[in-house]
């Protein structure tokens, strides 16, 4: 009996040795992948971080209303191309322009005042389409067709260009009003262009052509000679003859040139 004791006894001390030995690493490394699993499932459900759950999306933050359909940046591009371009002509385009009796008409002021197919820039491609809608800005009251006041003028023409002063005034000069009208078209329409472009007036100095123009017509002081150094005065082409609407009866208009004595 005694026998038997000391090999129950011998046997426990053996159990006890294999249990105090290290496991491989083979199980040690399941055991640690299966307690990261069961940690990765309380953060998802804890948390709810998006990281770890792809049904959690983090929306973009915007502005809040409608989404223009042109940017500002690109709007206020167009906008200062067209008032460069308009202002070097705008001497010659005034009367013609402010007469023109159809879109026919607008449309063959623009074309004598663009440059050839090949080197338009992108205002003259987006403006020369459209000369209907220019036709129904300017004969719209919004366009203004009274004479600017003196001291507008001088406002406009003698003041630092981010004066707010000179700001308003440059903004009632008529060439601006068609940039600003038609800044946008066709993306939006001309009022809308009008009210985003007038309320972000163009820093843009008045080109040189239409500053003595207007200089001349009210009487103000000429500037320096060194001011006039590099500028120019293109020349528009012939006007061609405007085709008449279709239930007019004719099949010309005269070209449009101003009466004897107009500018």
């Amino acid at each position: 009996m005694a026998r038997n004791a000391r090999k129950q006894k011998s046997r426990r001390g053996l159990d006890k040795v294999l249990e105090n030995q290290p496991q491989s690493a083979t199980s040690e490394l399941e055991r640690r992948v299966i307690q990261l699993e069961k940690d990765v499932a309380i953060l998802k459900q804890l948390a709810r971080w998006p990281l770890f759950n792809k049904e959690v999306r983090v929306e973009k933050k915007t502005k809040p209303g409608v989404k223009e359909r042109i940017e500002d940046e690109d709007l206020f591009k167009y906008r200062d191309g067209l008032t460069l371009w308009l202002e070097a002509y705008w001497p010659w385009m005034e009367d013609r322009l402010c007469r023109a009796g159809s879109a026919e008409e607008v449309g063959a002021i623009l074309e004598a005042v663009s440059e050839e197919p090949e080197l338009r820039r992108d205002w003259q491609k987006r403006l020369l389409p459209n000369p209907a809608t220019l036709f129904d800005f300017i004969s719209d009251e919004r366009f203004r067709k009274t004479k600017l006041s003196k001291a507008t003028v001088r406002d406009a023409l003698t003041l630092p260009v981010n004066d707010d002063r000179r700001r308003r005034a440059v903004n009632q000069f008529p060439a601006r009003q068609i940039a600003n009208a038609m800044a946008g078209v066709p993306d939006i329409g001309w009022r809308r262009s009008l009210d985003r472009c007038t309320a972000n007036p163009s820093t843009k100095y008045i080109v040189i052509n239409t500053d003595l123009y207007y200089r001349e017509l009210y009487g103000l002081p000429i500037p320096d000679a060194r001011g006039l150094t590099g500028a120019y005065s293109p020349v528009p082409k012939p006007l061609k003859p405007v085709l008449a609407r279709p239930n007019s009866g004719t099949k010309v208009v005269s070209e449009i040139e101003p009466k004897h004595g107009e500018r």
